[in-house]
């Protein structure tokens, strides 16, 4: 989770995966995630718009850790919600990582963007 502050400081920079549409994601579609350890990579498959405001939108950020119905019900979620199909469905097993940020167009909105781990 980040704040996007209103002044385009931090985490802006997610919002141009709605505002540039499709041809943006083409450009962006990998996140790199390095620890001290370890180098990752995750290729994004959905980016969506929800509310945190409670009893409304999608729960994305209660999904942690699930048997196969509960993560294709989740992948399911992010596909449907998703600005454009990437063609990407995540299977049972992969490994994901959710990047979520301020979005101002609705009230507590959030921007979400979510990826499958590659390498």
């Amino acid at each position: 989770y980040g704040h996007n502050m209103r002044n385009g400081s931090m985490f802006a920079g997610l919002l141009k995966y709605r505002s540039g549409g499709k041809t943006f994601y083409e450009e962006h579609r990998y996140i790199t995630f390095d620890t001290l350890t370890e180098h990752h990579v995750y290729e994004i498959f959905a980016v969506f718009d929800t509310t945190a405001s409670i009893g409304e939108g999608f729960d994305y950020h209660n999904f942690i850790e699930g048997n196969k119905d509960d993560f294709e019900a989740f992948v399911y979620e992010c596909l449907h919600l998703s600005y454009y199909d990437t063609g990407i469905v995540p299977e049972y097993g992969d490994k994901l990582i959710t990047l979520s940020t301020c979005e101002y167009t609705q009230t507590n909105g959030r921007l979400v963007v979510v990826a499958r781990q590659i390498s």
